[in-house]
Protein backbone atom coordinates (compact mmCIF):
# COMPACT_ATOMS: atom_id res chain seq x y z
CA UNK A 1 0.00 0.00 0.00
CA UNK A 2 1.60 3.83 -0.73
CA UNK A 3 2.50 5.75 2.12
CA UNK A 4 0.68 8.18 3.22
CA UNK A 5 3.62 10.45 2.40
CA UNK A 6 4.08 9.40 -0.97
CA UNK A 7 0.59 10.47 -1.43
CA UNK A 8 1.00 13.63 0.08
CA UNK A 9 4.10 14.27 -2.10
CA UNK A 10 2.17 13.64 -5.16
CA UNK A 11 -0.28 15.87 -3.86
CA UNK A 12 1.88 18.43 -2.77
CA UNK A 13 4.01 18.45 -6.61
CA UNK A 14 0.65 18.75 -8.10
CA UNK A 15 -0.55 21.69 -6.13
CA UNK A 16 3.25 23.03 -6.90
CA UNK A 17 2.53 22.20 -10.44
CA UNK A 18 -0.81 24.04 -10.80
CA UNK A 19 0.40 27.38 -8.84
CA UNK A 20 3.08 27.33 -11.17
CA UNK A 21 1.06 27.47 -13.74
CA UNK A 22 -1.19 29.82 -12.46
CA UNK A 23 1.46 32.34 -11.91
CA UNK A 24 2.65 31.78 -15.34
CA UNK A 25 -0.86 32.59 -16.63
CA UNK A 26 -0.76 35.82 -14.41
CA UNK A 27 2.59 36.66 -14.91
CA UNK A 28 1.45 36.67 -18.94
CA UNK A 29 -1.73 38.51 -18.65
CA UNK A 30 0.19 41.37 -20.82
CA UNK A 31 1.95 38.99 -23.19
CA UNK A 32 0.55 39.48 -26.83
CA UNK A 33 0.28 36.22 -28.34
CA UNK A 34 0.46 34.10 -25.09
CA UNK A 35 -2.30 31.04 -24.90
CA UNK A 36 -3.13 30.39 -21.09
CA UNK A 37 -2.13 27.13 -19.54
CA UNK A 38 -3.56 24.76 -17.51
CA UNK A 39 -2.65 21.39 -15.78
CA UNK A 40 -4.17 18.49 -16.56
CA UNK A 41 -4.23 15.68 -13.83
CA UNK A 42 -5.51 12.38 -12.81
CA UNK A 43 -5.24 9.37 -10.01
CA UNK A 44 -2.38 6.94 -9.90
CA UNK A 45 -2.51 3.93 -10.74
CA UNK A 46 -3.90 2.11 -7.14
CA UNK A 47 -2.47 -0.29 -5.63
CA UNK A 48 -4.36 -3.77 -4.59
CA UNK A 49 -3.58 -5.14 -0.92
CA UNK A 50 -5.90 -6.85 1.60
CA UNK A 51 -8.45 -7.83 -1.02
CA UNK A 52 -9.17 -3.71 -1.99
CA UNK A 53 -7.65 -1.29 -4.28
CA UNK A 54 -5.96 1.89 -2.12
CA UNK A 55 -5.34 5.28 -4.27
CA UNK A 56 -1.58 6.05 -4.66
CA UNK A 57 -2.16 10.00 -5.12
CA UNK A 58 -2.35 12.28 -8.08
CA UNK A 59 -0.28 13.22 -11.13
CA UNK A 60 0.25 15.79 -13.54
CA UNK A 61 -0.59 14.00 -17.10
CA UNK A 62 0.22 17.52 -18.86
CA UNK A 63 0.25 21.16 -19.19
CA UNK A 64 -2.29 22.07 -22.13
CA UNK A 65 -2.45 25.38 -23.81
CA UNK A 66 -6.17 26.81 -24.49
CA UNK A 67 -6.15 27.35 -28.48
CA UNK A 68 -8.77 27.15 -30.76
CA UNK A 69 -7.63 25.89 -34.11
CA UNK A 70 -10.46 27.51 -36.23
CA UNK A 71 -10.83 30.47 -34.38
CA UNK A 72 -6.96 31.08 -35.19
CA UNK A 73 -7.90 30.55 -38.57
CA UNK A 74 -10.36 32.52 -38.51
CA UNK A 75 -8.32 35.12 -37.02
CA UNK A 76 -6.09 35.29 -39.55
CA UNK A 77 -8.04 35.41 -42.29
CA UNK A 78 -9.79 38.45 -40.96
CA UNK A 79 -6.46 40.20 -40.17
CA UNK A 80 -5.15 39.43 -43.65
CA UNK A 81 -7.99 40.89 -45.34
CA UNK A 82 -8.73 43.97 -43.39
CA UNK A 83 -5.40 45.14 -43.69
CA UNK A 84 -5.79 44.45 -47.23
CA UNK A 85 -8.34 46.36 -47.22
CA UNK A 86 -7.09 49.32 -45.10
CA UNK A 87 -3.61 49.36 -47.01
CA UNK A 88 -5.61 49.67 -50.25
CA UNK A 89 -7.95 52.72 -48.45
CA UNK A 90 -5.01 54.78 -47.55
CA UNK A 91 -3.72 54.76 -51.45
CA UNK A 92 -7.31 55.02 -53.12
CA UNK A 93 -7.79 58.19 -50.73
CA UNK A 94 -4.88 59.51 -51.45
CA UNK A 95 -5.47 59.38 -55.61
CA UNK A 96 -8.83 60.51 -54.84
CA UNK A 97 -7.88 63.62 -52.81
CA UNK A 98 -5.70 64.17 -56.14
CA UNK A 99 -8.02 64.14 -58.69
CA UNK A 100 -10.36 66.38 -56.84
CA UNK A 101 -8.21 68.96 -55.25
CA UNK A 102 -9.49 72.44 -56.12
CA UNK A 103 -5.67 73.61 -57.05
CA UNK A 104 -5.23 70.16 -59.45
CA UNK A 105 -8.39 69.48 -60.63
CA UNK A 106 -8.52 68.74 -64.45
CA UNK A 107 -12.08 69.53 -64.06
CA UNK A 108 -11.40 73.46 -63.34
CA UNK A 109 -8.54 73.15 -65.62
CA UNK A 110 -10.43 72.54 -68.04
CA UNK A 111 -13.14 74.50 -67.58
CA UNK A 112 -11.05 77.86 -67.20
CA UNK A 113 -8.93 77.22 -70.16
CA UNK A 114 -11.95 77.05 -72.11
CA UNK A 115 -13.34 79.83 -70.56
CA UNK A 116 -10.11 81.57 -72.23
CA UNK A 117 -11.10 79.71 -75.64
CA UNK A 118 -14.71 81.67 -75.76
CA UNK A 119 -13.13 84.84 -74.41
CA UNK A 120 -11.02 84.88 -77.48
CA UNK A 121 -13.97 83.66 -79.39
CA UNK A 122 -15.69 86.65 -78.44
CA UNK A 123 -12.65 89.33 -79.22
CA UNK A 124 -10.32 87.38 -81.87
CA UNK A 125 -8.14 90.17 -82.11
CA UNK A 126 -7.28 91.25 -78.93
CA UNK A 127 -3.88 90.02 -78.05
CA UNK A 128 -4.78 90.59 -73.95
CA UNK A 129 -7.61 87.69 -74.37
CA UNK A 130 -5.10 85.75 -76.43
CA UNK A 131 -2.73 85.66 -73.38
CA UNK A 132 -4.42 84.61 -70.66
CA UNK A 133 -5.15 82.12 -73.44
CA UNK A 134 -2.28 80.88 -73.17
CA UNK A 135 -1.51 81.29 -69.27
CA UNK A 136 -4.50 79.02 -69.27
CA UNK A 137 -3.50 76.40 -70.99
CA UNK A 138 -0.05 76.41 -69.81
CA UNK A 139 -1.88 76.19 -66.12
CA UNK A 140 -3.76 73.44 -67.46
CA UNK A 141 -0.71 71.58 -68.74
CA UNK A 142 1.35 72.09 -65.23
CA UNK A 143 -1.78 70.66 -63.89
CA UNK A 144 -1.38 67.38 -65.91
CA UNK A 145 2.04 67.34 -65.15
CA UNK A 146 1.51 67.49 -61.68
CA UNK A 147 -1.26 64.90 -61.42
CA UNK A 148 1.18 62.63 -63.21
CA UNK A 149 4.55 63.01 -60.92
CA UNK A 150 2.18 63.03 -57.91
CA UNK A 151 1.11 59.50 -59.15
CA UNK A 152 4.46 58.81 -60.06
CA UNK A 153 5.07 59.41 -56.29
CA UNK A 154 2.71 57.28 -55.11
CA UNK A 155 3.91 54.12 -57.82
CA UNK A 156 7.81 54.75 -55.75
CA UNK A 157 5.67 54.73 -52.64
CA UNK A 158 4.37 51.30 -53.49
CA UNK A 159 7.33 50.03 -54.04
CA UNK A 160 9.05 50.95 -50.85
CA UNK A 161 6.41 49.15 -48.98
CA UNK A 162 6.69 46.18 -51.00
CA UNK A 163 10.51 45.92 -50.51
CA UNK A 164 9.64 46.85 -46.94
CA UNK A 165 7.21 43.99 -46.43
CA UNK A 166 9.03 41.58 -48.47
CA UNK A 167 11.76 41.81 -46.18
CA UNK A 168 9.61 41.46 -42.88
CA UNK A 169 7.94 38.37 -44.20
CA UNK A 170 11.14 36.77 -44.99
CA UNK A 171 11.79 37.78 -41.31
CA UNK A 172 9.04 36.32 -39.88
CA UNK A 173 9.37 32.64 -42.19
CA UNK A 174 12.97 32.35 -41.11
CA UNK A 175 11.76 32.64 -37.37
CA UNK A 176 8.93 30.33 -38.09
CA UNK A 177 11.11 27.73 -39.83
CA UNK A 178 13.74 28.21 -36.56
CA UNK A 179 10.80 27.46 -34.19
CA UNK A 180 9.77 24.46 -35.90
CA UNK A 181 13.21 23.17 -35.49
CA UNK A 182 13.03 24.54 -31.87
CA UNK A 183 9.42 22.44 -31.34
CA UNK A 184 10.32 19.64 -33.16
CA UNK A 185 12.82 18.92 -31.03
CA UNK A 186 11.48 19.67 -27.86
CA UNK A 187 8.73 17.07 -28.86
CA UNK A 188 11.19 14.31 -29.73
CA UNK A 189 13.84 14.31 -26.85
CA UNK A 190 10.27 14.98 -23.66
CA UNK A 191 7.54 14.10 -25.57
CA UNK A 192 5.70 17.25 -23.85
CA UNK A 193 4.27 19.52 -25.60
CA UNK A 194 6.37 22.95 -25.96
CA UNK A 195 3.21 25.54 -25.21
CA UNK A 196 5.28 28.93 -25.12
CA UNK A 197 7.40 27.86 -28.56
CA UNK A 198 3.95 27.17 -29.54
CA UNK A 199 2.64 30.46 -29.13
CA UNK A 200 5.46 32.24 -30.20
CA UNK A 201 5.51 30.38 -34.22
CA UNK A 202 1.61 31.13 -33.77
CA UNK A 203 2.25 34.69 -32.95
CA UNK A 204 5.05 35.19 -36.10
CA UNK A 205 2.30 33.23 -38.31
CA UNK A 206 -0.19 36.12 -36.96
CA UNK A 207 1.98 39.10 -37.59
CA UNK A 208 2.59 37.41 -41.20
CA UNK A 209 -1.09 37.74 -42.04
CA UNK A 210 -0.77 41.11 -41.60
CA UNK A 211 1.42 41.30 -44.61
CA UNK A 212 -0.07 38.72 -46.78
CA UNK A 213 -3.23 35.82 -46.87
CA UNK A 214 -1.80 32.63 -44.69
CA UNK A 215 -2.58 28.93 -44.42
CA UNK A 216 -1.03 26.77 -42.69
CA UNK A 217 -0.90 22.81 -42.26
CA UNK A 218 0.61 21.23 -39.13
CA UNK A 219 2.81 18.03 -39.51
CA UNK A 220 3.21 14.79 -37.12
CA UNK A 221 5.94 16.29 -35.50
CA UNK A 222 4.96 19.34 -34.61
CA UNK A 223 6.26 22.20 -37.29
CA UNK A 224 4.32 23.56 -39.57
CA UNK A 225 4.09 24.55 -43.42
CA UNK A 226 3.28 27.61 -44.56
CA UNK A 227 1.57 28.49 -47.16
CA UNK A 228 1.06 32.23 -48.16
CA UNK A 229 -1.47 33.84 -51.31
CA UNK A 230 -3.32 31.12 -53.46
CA UNK A 231 -0.79 28.39 -51.78
CA UNK A 232 2.55 29.03 -53.05
CA UNK A 233 5.01 27.68 -50.04
CA UNK A 234 7.13 29.56 -47.69
CA UNK A 235 8.47 27.65 -44.91
CA UNK A 236 8.20 23.77 -45.22
CA UNK A 237 9.86 22.18 -42.00
CA UNK A 238 13.11 23.91 -41.60
CA UNK A 239 13.56 24.84 -44.82
CA UNK A 240 12.04 28.52 -46.01
CA UNK A 241 11.29 29.85 -49.51
CA UNK A 242 11.92 33.31 -49.21
CA UNK A 243 10.19 36.22 -51.24
CA UNK A 244 12.10 39.02 -53.57
CA UNK A 245 11.46 41.81 -55.52
CA UNK A 246 12.16 42.18 -58.86
CA UNK A 247 11.46 44.57 -61.62
CA UNK A 248 8.42 44.43 -64.29
CA UNK A 249 9.82 43.27 -67.86
CA UNK A 250 7.58 45.85 -69.07
CA UNK A 251 7.77 48.36 -67.30
CA UNK A 252 11.02 48.61 -64.51
CA UNK A 253 9.57 51.47 -62.32
CA UNK A 254 7.34 49.21 -60.97
CA UNK A 255 8.62 45.98 -58.39
CA UNK A 256 7.08 43.30 -58.49
CA UNK A 257 7.14 39.33 -55.80
CA UNK A 258 9.29 36.93 -56.55
CA UNK A 259 9.70 33.40 -54.81
CA UNK A 260 12.16 31.45 -54.32
CA UNK A 261 16.24 31.22 -55.87
CA UNK A 262 14.65 31.43 -58.81
CA UNK A 263 12.63 34.52 -58.14
CA UNK A 264 9.79 32.77 -59.84
CA UNK A 265 6.69 36.09 -60.41
CA UNK A 266 3.93 35.02 -58.11
CA UNK A 267 2.35 38.95 -57.82
CA UNK A 268 -0.80 37.70 -59.44
CA UNK A 269 -1.23 35.28 -57.01
CA UNK A 270 -0.40 37.20 -53.72
CA UNK A 271 -3.08 37.39 -52.01
CA UNK A 272 -4.56 39.66 -48.49
CA UNK A 273 -2.45 41.64 -46.35
CA UNK A 274 -0.40 44.60 -46.65
CA UNK A 275 1.27 42.96 -50.14
CA UNK A 276 -2.27 42.23 -51.54
CA UNK A 277 -3.07 45.91 -51.32
CA UNK A 278 -0.06 47.17 -52.10
CA UNK A 279 -0.55 44.88 -55.43
CA UNK A 280 -4.56 45.54 -55.70
CA UNK A 281 -4.51 49.61 -55.22
CA UNK A 282 -1.32 49.37 -57.93
CA UNK A 283 -3.29 47.41 -60.54
CA UNK A 284 -7.08 48.77 -60.09
CA UNK A 285 -6.40 52.42 -59.04
CA UNK A 286 -3.59 54.12 -59.57
CA UNK A 287 -2.25 52.52 -62.53
CA UNK A 288 -5.74 52.69 -64.09
CA UNK A 289 -6.12 56.42 -63.67
CA UNK A 290 -2.84 56.81 -64.97
CA UNK A 291 -3.85 55.12 -68.27
CA UNK A 292 -7.14 57.34 -67.52
CA UNK A 293 -5.30 60.35 -67.27
CA UNK A 294 -2.81 59.73 -70.07
CA UNK A 295 -5.32 58.89 -72.61
CA UNK A 296 -7.17 61.83 -71.58
CA UNK A 297 -4.14 64.10 -72.21
CA UNK A 298 -3.65 62.46 -75.55
CA UNK A 299 -6.58 62.71 -76.68
CA UNK A 300 -6.72 66.74 -75.51
CA UNK A 301 -3.50 66.91 -77.69
CA UNK A 302 -4.18 65.60 -80.78
CA UNK A 303 -7.96 66.75 -81.18
CA UNK A 304 -6.96 70.26 -80.02
CA UNK A 305 -4.09 70.42 -82.54
CA UNK A 306 -6.04 68.95 -85.46
CA UNK A 307 -9.01 71.48 -85.02
CA UNK A 308 -6.36 74.69 -83.98
CA UNK A 309 -4.08 73.38 -87.22
CA UNK A 310 -7.09 74.28 -89.37
CA UNK A 311 -7.52 77.71 -88.53
CA UNK A 312 -4.88 81.03 -89.57
CA UNK A 313 -3.17 83.03 -87.44
CA UNK A 314 -3.27 86.81 -86.97
CA UNK A 315 -0.65 87.23 -89.67
CA UNK A 316 -2.42 85.02 -92.07
CA UNK A 317 -0.77 82.04 -91.58
CA UNK A 318 -1.75 78.07 -91.14
CA UNK A 319 -1.52 77.44 -87.22
CA UNK A 320 0.72 74.75 -85.87
CA UNK A 321 0.31 72.48 -82.69
CA UNK A 322 -0.83 73.95 -79.95
CA UNK A 323 0.33 71.02 -77.76
CA UNK A 324 2.68 69.18 -77.52
CA UNK A 325 6.53 69.45 -79.07
CA UNK A 326 7.74 72.83 -80.55
CA UNK A 327 9.77 69.80 -82.56
CA UNK A 328 7.65 67.74 -84.12
CA UNK A 329 10.70 65.83 -86.09
CA UNK A 330 11.62 64.22 -82.31
CA UNK A 331 8.15 64.36 -80.58
CA UNK A 332 7.76 62.35 -77.19
CA UNK A 333 5.32 60.47 -76.11
CA UNK A 334 1.74 62.27 -76.23
CA UNK A 335 0.54 61.95 -72.11
CA UNK A 336 0.00 63.68 -69.10
CA UNK A 337 3.75 64.06 -68.60
CA UNK A 338 4.86 65.57 -71.17
CA UNK A 339 1.47 67.91 -72.14
CA UNK A 340 2.80 71.27 -72.74
CA UNK A 341 2.20 74.58 -75.18
CA UNK A 342 3.87 74.78 -78.06
CA UNK A 343 3.30 78.32 -78.51
CA UNK A 344 4.84 81.53 -76.90
CA UNK A 345 3.81 84.31 -79.37
CA UNK A 346 -0.26 85.04 -78.62
CA UNK A 347 -0.48 86.34 -82.56
CA UNK A 348 0.43 82.70 -83.73
CA UNK A 349 -3.03 81.40 -81.86
CA UNK A 350 -5.02 80.07 -85.21
CA UNK A 351 -8.53 81.63 -84.53
CA UNK A 352 -9.96 82.27 -88.15
CA UNK A 353 -11.29 79.94 -90.25
CA UNK A 354 -8.93 79.17 -93.28
CA UNK A 355 -12.12 79.53 -96.06
CA UNK A 356 -14.54 82.12 -96.42
CA UNK A 357 -18.08 82.37 -98.21
CA UNK A 358 -17.94 84.70 -100.95
CA UNK A 359 -20.97 87.21 -101.38
CA UNK A 360 -24.22 85.75 -102.52
CA UNK A 361 -26.23 89.44 -103.06
CA UNK A 362 -26.64 88.26 -106.53
CA UNK A 363 -28.71 85.31 -105.46
CA UNK A 364 -32.80 85.55 -105.97
CA UNK A 365 -33.40 83.02 -103.91
CA UNK A 366 -33.37 81.80 -100.16
CA UNK A 367 -30.87 78.79 -100.11
CA UNK A 368 -28.00 79.08 -98.10
CA UNK A 369 -24.59 77.45 -97.41
CA UNK A 370 -22.51 77.03 -94.07
CA UNK A 371 -18.91 75.42 -93.97
CA UNK A 372 -19.11 72.90 -91.19
CA UNK A 373 -15.49 71.90 -90.74
CA UNK A 374 -12.51 71.05 -92.58
CA UNK A 375 -10.87 67.87 -92.57
CA UNK A 376 -7.03 68.62 -91.58
CA UNK A 377 -5.81 65.29 -91.61
CA UNK A 378 -4.92 64.35 -94.74
CA UNK A 379 -1.04 64.67 -95.79
CA UNK A 380 0.54 68.06 -96.60
CA UNK A 381 -2.45 70.12 -95.47
CA UNK A 382 -1.88 73.99 -95.29
CA UNK A 383 -4.85 76.30 -93.39
CA UNK A 384 -3.39 78.65 -95.64
CA UNK A 385 -4.19 77.00 -98.90
CA UNK A 386 -6.88 75.03 -97.93
CA UNK A 387 -8.66 74.51 -101.07
CA UNK A 388 -5.98 74.45 -104.35
CA UNK A 389 -8.80 77.22 -106.25
CA UNK A 390 -12.36 77.80 -105.78
CA UNK A 391 -15.15 76.04 -104.87
CA UNK A 392 -18.01 77.07 -106.83
CA UNK A 393 -21.74 75.74 -106.71
CA UNK A 394 -24.26 76.39 -109.22
CA UNK A 395 -27.99 75.31 -108.38
CA UNK A 396 -30.58 74.04 -111.52
CA UNK A 397 -33.87 73.69 -109.90
CA UNK A 398 -35.20 71.77 -113.14
CA UNK A 399 -33.39 69.25 -111.62
CA UNK A 400 -33.47 69.53 -108.21
CA UNK A 401 -29.15 69.36 -108.40
CA UNK A 402 -26.34 71.65 -107.09
CA UNK A 403 -22.95 71.59 -109.79
CA UNK A 404 -19.62 71.85 -108.09
CA UNK A 405 -16.85 72.69 -109.56
CA UNK A 406 -13.75 72.48 -107.91
CA UNK A 407 -10.90 73.09 -110.44
CA UNK A 408 -10.68 72.56 -114.58
CA UNK A 409 -12.25 70.04 -115.54
CA UNK A 410 -12.76 68.53 -111.52
CA UNK A 411 -17.00 68.45 -111.08
CA UNK A 412 -18.97 66.98 -109.01
CA UNK A 413 -23.19 67.14 -108.52
CA UNK A 414 -25.28 67.39 -105.24
CA UNK A 415 -28.57 66.14 -105.45
CA UNK A 416 -30.67 68.42 -103.39
CA UNK A 417 -34.80 68.83 -102.77
CA UNK A 418 -35.57 71.93 -100.88
CA UNK A 419 -38.16 69.79 -99.81
CA UNK A 420 -36.70 67.00 -97.89
CA UNK A 421 -32.89 68.10 -98.06
CA UNK A 422 -32.90 71.69 -95.93
CA UNK A 423 -30.27 71.28 -93.53
CA UNK A 424 -28.60 68.24 -94.36
CA UNK A 425 -24.86 67.97 -94.42
CA UNK A 426 -22.92 66.98 -97.22
CA UNK A 427 -18.87 65.60 -96.98
CA UNK A 428 -17.63 66.65 -100.31
CA UNK A 429 -14.75 64.69 -100.10
CA UNK A 430 -16.94 61.17 -99.65
CA UNK A 431 -20.27 62.19 -101.94
CA UNK A 432 -22.28 59.11 -102.00
CA UNK A 433 -23.31 58.13 -105.10
CA UNK A 434 -26.28 57.87 -106.34
CA UNK A 435 -27.99 60.47 -105.82
CA UNK A 436 -24.86 62.52 -105.96
CA UNK A 437 -21.90 62.50 -108.83
CA UNK A 438 -18.46 62.44 -107.02
CA UNK A 439 -15.80 64.59 -107.61
CA UNK A 440 -13.35 62.74 -110.33
CA UNK A 441 -9.98 64.34 -109.32
CA UNK A 442 -8.85 66.10 -106.41
CA UNK A 443 -11.20 66.48 -102.83
CA UNK A 444 -12.29 69.58 -101.51
CA UNK A 445 -11.46 68.91 -97.46
CA UNK A 446 -14.97 70.11 -96.56
CA UNK A 447 -18.13 69.50 -94.88
CA UNK A 448 -21.10 71.55 -95.80
CA UNK A 449 -24.70 72.03 -94.83
CA UNK A 450 -27.34 73.31 -97.16
CA UNK A 451 -30.82 75.04 -96.53
CA UNK A 452 -33.43 76.83 -98.06
CA UNK A 453 -34.87 76.86 -101.69
CA UNK A 454 -32.37 78.46 -104.29
CA UNK A 455 -33.92 79.79 -107.17
CA UNK A 456 -32.52 78.62 -110.47
CA UNK A 457 -29.21 80.12 -111.09
CA UNK A 458 -28.46 80.77 -107.33
CA UNK A 459 -24.25 80.00 -106.80
CA UNK A 460 -21.93 79.96 -104.13
CA UNK A 461 -18.19 80.65 -103.94
CA UNK A 462 -15.75 79.26 -100.99
CA UNK A 463 -12.62 80.45 -101.54
CA UNK A 464 -9.16 80.48 -99.27
CA UNK A 465 -9.60 82.92 -96.92
CA UNK A 466 -5.75 84.52 -97.59
CA UNK A 467 -7.00 84.61 -101.38
CA UNK A 468 -6.53 88.05 -102.31
CA UNK A 469 -4.43 89.08 -98.89
CA UNK A 470 -5.67 87.93 -95.42
CA UNK A 471 -8.28 90.63 -94.22
CA UNK A 472 -9.97 87.80 -91.39
CA UNK A 473 -9.02 89.38 -88.30
CA UNK A 474 -12.31 89.40 -86.74
CA UNK A 475 -13.19 86.18 -87.76
CA UNK A 476 -13.78 83.79 -84.87
CA UNK A 477 -15.29 80.60 -86.62
CA UNK A 478 -11.96 78.39 -85.51
CA UNK A 479 -12.05 79.78 -81.90
CA UNK A 480 -16.10 78.75 -82.28
CA UNK A 481 -14.89 75.22 -82.91
CA UNK A 482 -12.29 74.97 -80.44
CA UNK A 483 -14.20 76.15 -78.09
CA UNK A 484 -17.37 73.58 -78.90
CA UNK A 485 -14.22 70.66 -78.34
CA UNK A 486 -15.33 71.78 -74.42
CA UNK A 487 -18.74 69.96 -74.79
CA UNK A 488 -17.88 67.53 -78.09
CA UNK A 489 -17.68 63.86 -77.90
CA UNK A 490 -14.37 62.90 -79.08
CA UNK A 491 -13.47 60.30 -76.42
CA UNK A 492 -13.80 56.50 -75.47
CA UNK A 493 -15.52 55.24 -78.96
CA UNK A 494 -18.34 52.50 -78.64
CA UNK A 495 -18.68 49.38 -80.61
CA UNK A 496 -19.48 51.34 -83.88
CA UNK A 497 -16.40 53.51 -83.16
CA UNK A 498 -18.37 56.44 -82.17
CA UNK A 499 -17.02 58.82 -79.13
CA UNK A 500 -18.90 58.69 -76.38
CA UNK A 501 -17.54 61.21 -73.90
CA UNK A 502 -16.10 64.69 -73.74
CA UNK A 503 -13.07 65.93 -71.73
CA UNK A 504 -15.07 66.60 -69.01
CA UNK A 505 -17.01 63.65 -69.07
CA UNK A 506 -13.96 61.38 -69.10
CA UNK A 507 -12.39 63.28 -66.45
CA UNK A 508 -15.84 63.01 -64.39
CA UNK A 509 -16.33 59.36 -65.01
CA UNK A 510 -12.72 58.93 -63.69
CA UNK A 511 -13.24 60.51 -60.14
CA UNK A 512 -16.47 58.81 -59.73
CA UNK A 513 -14.99 55.52 -60.55
CA UNK A 514 -11.83 56.50 -57.47
CA UNK A 515 -14.32 57.71 -55.40
CA UNK A 516 -16.24 54.37 -55.63
CA UNK A 517 -13.17 52.34 -55.29
CA UNK A 518 -12.24 54.29 -51.86
CA UNK A 519 -15.60 53.49 -50.44
CA UNK A 520 -16.35 49.96 -51.41
CA UNK A 521 -12.45 49.83 -49.63
CA UNK A 522 -13.72 51.40 -46.58
CA UNK A 523 -16.91 49.63 -46.40
CA UNK A 524 -14.54 46.48 -46.55
CA UNK A 525 -12.09 47.28 -44.26
CA UNK A 526 -14.88 48.11 -41.55
CA UNK A 527 -17.04 44.93 -42.31
CA UNK A 528 -13.59 43.01 -41.69
CA UNK A 529 -12.63 45.08 -39.17
CA UNK A 530 -16.32 44.04 -37.29
CA UNK A 531 -15.62 40.25 -38.14
CA UNK A 532 -11.97 40.78 -36.55
CA UNK A 533 -13.08 42.31 -33.17
CA UNK A 534 -15.76 39.76 -33.06
CA UNK A 535 -12.96 36.48 -33.42
CA UNK A 536 -11.07 37.99 -31.32
CA UNK A 537 -13.32 38.44 -28.53
CA UNK A 538 -14.34 35.03 -28.96
CA UNK A 539 -10.52 33.94 -29.56
CA UNK A 540 -9.71 35.84 -26.29
CA UNK A 541 -12.24 33.94 -24.48
CA UNK A 542 -10.93 30.82 -24.90
CA UNK A 543 -6.87 31.52 -24.69
CA UNK A 544 -7.01 34.76 -23.10
CA UNK A 545 -6.00 35.25 -19.62
CA UNK A 546 -8.29 35.85 -16.98
CA UNK A 547 -7.31 37.60 -13.61
CA UNK A 548 -10.28 36.91 -11.69
CA UNK A 549 -10.10 32.78 -12.83
CA UNK A 550 -6.39 33.21 -12.03
CA UNK A 551 -6.69 34.48 -8.86
CA UNK A 552 -9.51 32.00 -7.73
CA UNK A 553 -7.57 29.25 -9.71
CA UNK A 554 -4.15 30.41 -6.93
CA UNK A 555 -6.25 30.46 -3.78
CA UNK A 556 -7.56 26.64 -4.83
CA UNK A 557 -4.04 25.48 -5.24
CA UNK A 558 -2.49 27.40 -2.39
CA UNK A 559 -4.88 25.66 0.13
CA UNK A 560 -4.30 22.11 -1.87
CA UNK A 561 -0.84 22.37 -1.54
CA UNK A 562 -1.61 23.68 2.35
CA UNK A 563 -3.91 20.41 2.85
CA UNK A 564 -0.84 17.96 1.35
CA UNK A 565 1.73 19.87 3.43
CA UNK A 566 -0.49 19.04 6.48
CA UNK A 567 -0.61 14.99 4.68
CA UNK A 568 3.06 15.32 4.78
CA UNK A 569 3.13 16.54 8.38
CA UNK A 570 0.63 13.93 9.61
CA UNK A 571 2.96 10.67 7.87
CA UNK A 572 5.60 12.69 9.78
CA UNK A 573 4.36 12.81 13.19
CA UNK A 574 3.05 8.71 12.41
CA UNK A 575 6.96 7.80 11.75
CA UNK A 576 8.37 9.57 14.87
CA UNK A 577 5.87 7.88 16.95
CA UNK A 578 6.53 4.68 15.58
CA UNK A 579 10.63 4.92 15.84
CA UNK A 580 9.59 6.17 19.10
CA UNK A 581 7.59 3.57 20.53
CA UNK A 582 11.09 1.23 20.20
Amino acid sequence: MASTLSIGTSALLTAQGGLSTTSHNISNVNTEGYSRQRIEQSTRIPEYNGNQYFGTGVQVDDVRRLFDGFLSDQLRLFTSQEEQFDTFTTYSQQVEDLLASDSLSLANGLESFFDSVQAVADDPTSISARQVMLTEADTLANRFNTIDSQLDAFNSQVNLNLQSSVDDVNSLIQGIAELNVAITEAKGGTGATPNDLLDRRDKLVNDLSELVSVTTVEQSNGSVNVFIGTGQPVVVGATTNQLSTIFDPNDSSRLLIGLGPNQVDISAQVTGGKLGGLLRVRSEVIDVTRAEIDTLASSMIETFNSQHKTGLTLDGAAGGNFFGPTNPAVPPVPDAGTIRVALTDPRDIAIAFPVQLGSTSGNTGTGGLNIDSIDSSGVGFNAASTLSSPLTFSFDNTTNTYTVTYGAGNTATISYDPAVDSGKSFDLANLTSPPNTPFPGALPPLTITLDGVPANGDSFVINNSTAGGFNGFGDNRNALALAELQVAKTMKPNGSGTPTQSFGDAYGILVANVATRTKQAQVGQETQQGLLDQTKTRFDSVSGVNLDEEAASLIKYQQTYQAAAQIITVSNTIFDTLINSF
